[in-house]
């Protein structure tokens, strides 16, 4: 054989033994996506040759794989028609919901959750052991509606009985499990509605419910002058930054005097984690201030810096002389020389506009016109809701201060009568000159600065924070929307918070009755059906027009999908609209607040 030949002939060799490298490398090249299918197919493969090995054909195979198609296609249609049996026969049960959260506004905590929250916590602290109302409405457990049931209601969380000997500590947590977990407990039915409908929403939040539970089982540590400090700020009997704090304060001395030290423990180190439950339950009626907040930084600063080794009783001596000299010193001193630094711009003739409510502002103007006699005109602007202005304006009022009271919707009058100063208060100053105060400020201190009215920001140190805000919407507080639907003589959000709750339980109660009476009712109309019916047509129509006309426009906005309201209750004043910020330490412009706060940042 020639050498050509040999060529030849070892070509499909060469080419044959070439072949296994290049699948593998067709291999390599296929996707993840790909690989996993082959390995699909020839574990598919294995498995079907060991099944036919064993006897069972390919025909038996895709009928049985059939069989179990349909078996998993009853399993979900029986689901699917549980979960309907279950959706219908619980539906007149369901309670609306009526929340509704604005799209801008939705990261913050509205009021309805506030006093969902409270009114879960105050019903385990005033109700019975077995049934009550909590935040999901009234609770019974099902030995109370079932007379077939065991003599206690178990739950996974814990048990609760009728047993009044049972620890306090122990029933408070199976009260909690029971009311947040447990299944094994009836809602009586349209007594739901006594509770505000932001429960059902509210309890959807894990977070929420966690947080919620930890109340109920702490809520025997809760002190009785905290818990009516919090329906006090709930209801807005206390306003303001400054009156919030010293009643804070206030109540911390009696939690302090009242306060026992367990046994294993120092009171330098269980002191601050027995008034972290107490600030828990202040932060559920409204956030706390920034006033609020510096001043427990400081408390729990002055706890633990206490020795172990002093007495208890001498501690909290200390400690409540301690309280009373930083309300003497950051609050009451300084007002004081708040109020000599800007008497020097309040002269004879002047005419100077307020905004809202402030402490140190009213102060400072009753000093100049009784002390000083001198002789000039406030004017007291006001606004919705909380029309805070009416309590400054009767209390300048009655020291023989000149007042005109007006609302901000005229400012533009306002400024046209020859304005000397804008006196502001303030909730607080940030560390970037922004000031956060009341909502309205900023539109106030905008138009003084257009027509190059001086504005002046009397403020405590004790109101300078370390935060950081640009706009007003990244953190404020919300305020009950109901408040901006109707206009109250007084204070609306006391007047509404107070017959809100039993309103909406009488209209709910009512609508409850109509669904019975619907169910109730037989095919043919009875004859006492249709004679009622006769006299409500023949009822005269000047009742609906009556209801008409007293009925508001935005009555149940809740209802329309397309309305919501906001009720925020601070803004954000930029500094360059503001001349200067009196304080104790003397006037100085709003770009020197990181200077105080450098200096005294552990007292700010």
């Amino acid at each position: 054989m020639s050498e050509p030949q040999a060529a030849t002939e070892q070509k499909p060799e060469v080419k044959n033994g070439a072949s296994p490298a290049d699948s593998a490398a067709k291999a390599n090249k296929l996707s993840n996506k790909e690989l996993k299918e082959l390995k699909k197919k020839e574990k598919a493969a294995k498995r079907s040759a060991k099944k036919t090995e064993s006897g069972v054909t390919v025909e038996d195979q895709q009928a049985m794989a059939q069989v179990k198609r349909e078996r998993k296609q009853q399993q979900r249609e029986k689901q699917l028609k549980q979960q309907r049996e279950q959706q219908q026969k619980n539906g007149p049960k369901q309670v609306k919901k009526y929340i509704k959260k604005s799209t801008l506004f939705g990261h913050l905590e509205t009021t309805e959750e506030r006093r969902a929250t409270l009114l879960s916590l105050t019903s385990a602290i005033t109700s019975s052991q077995i049934s009550r109302i909590t935040a999901g409405g009234l609770m019974v457990p099902t030995i109370t509606s079932e007379p077939m049931a065991p003599a206690t209601t178990a739950s996974s969380g814990g048990s609760a009985s009728s047993d009044d000997n049972a620890p306090t500590t122990e029933l408070a947590k199976s009260l909690a499990s029971m009311t947040l977990d447990s299944e094994e407990f009836s809602v009586v039915p349209g007594m739901t509605s006594i509770t505000p409908h932001a429960s059902e929403q509210l309890f959807d939040s894990q977070q929420s419910v966690s947080s919620i539970r930890e109340l109920l089982i702490n809520k025997d540590l809760v002190h009785p002058s905290i818990i009516l400090l919090t329906f006090q700020l709930a209801n807005y009997k206390i306003v303001g930054s400054i009156p919030r704090c010293i009643a804070m304060l206030e109540a911390f001395q009696n939690v302090v005097t009242d306060y026992e030290t367990p046994q294993g423990t120092t009171l330098s180190r269980n002191l601050t984690n027995y008034l972290s439950h107490q600030i828990d339950i202040l932060k559920k009626a409204r956030p706390l201030s920034v006033t609020m907040g510096n001043a427990i930084r400081w408390l729990k600063q002055e706890i633990s810096v206490i020795d172990p080794s002093t007495p208890d009783k001498e501690a909290k001596q200390i400690l409540r002389e301690k309280i009373s000299q930083f309300a003497r010193e950051k609050i009451e001193f300084a007002d004081r020389l708040i109020i000599e630094n800007g008497s020097q711009h309040v002269e004879n003739g002047s005419i100077i506009v307020t905004y809202g409510s402030s402490k140190v502002l009213t102060d400072l103007l009753i000093y100049n016109a009784v002390e000083l006699k001198k002789d000039f005109q406030v004017i007291v602007v006001d606004s919705r809701p909380l029309f805070e202005g009416r309590k400054m304006a009767d209390q300048l009022r009655r020291h023989g201060v000149n007042v005109l009271y007006a609302l901000i919707t005229s400012l533009d009058a306002i400024f046209n009568m020859n304005v000397d100063y804008v006196f502001l208060g303030a909730h607080s100053i940030l560390s970037n000159g922004f000031l956060y105060s009341r909502v309205g400020t900023a539109m106030l201190a905008m138009c003084a600065k257009r027509r190059n009215i001086p504005v002046l920001v009397c403020c405590e140190s004790l109101k300078f924070s370390q935060r950081v805000q640009l706009d007003s919407v990244t953190l404020n507080e919300l305020a009950d929307p109901n408040d901006l639907v109707t206009v109250h003589p007084d204070n609306c959000s006391v007047e509404h918070s107070q017959k809100d709750l039993l309103s909406q339980f009488i209209k709910e109660r009512t609508e409850h009755k109509k669904m019975s009476n619907q169910e109730n009712k037989p095919n043919g109309k009875s004859t006492s059906s249709r004679s009622s019916s006769s006299t409500s047509t023949s009822a005269p129509s000047t009742n609906t027009t009556t209801e008409s006309a007293d009925k508001n426009i935005l009555d149940g906005w809740r209802n329309m999908h397309s309305l919501n309201i906001v009720n925020i209750l601070y803004d954000l004043t930029p500094p360059e609209y503001i001349k200067k910020i009196i304080t104790e330490f003397g006037s100085l412009p709003p770009s020197s607040v990181p200077v105080i706060l450098r200096e005294y940042k552990s007292l700010a």
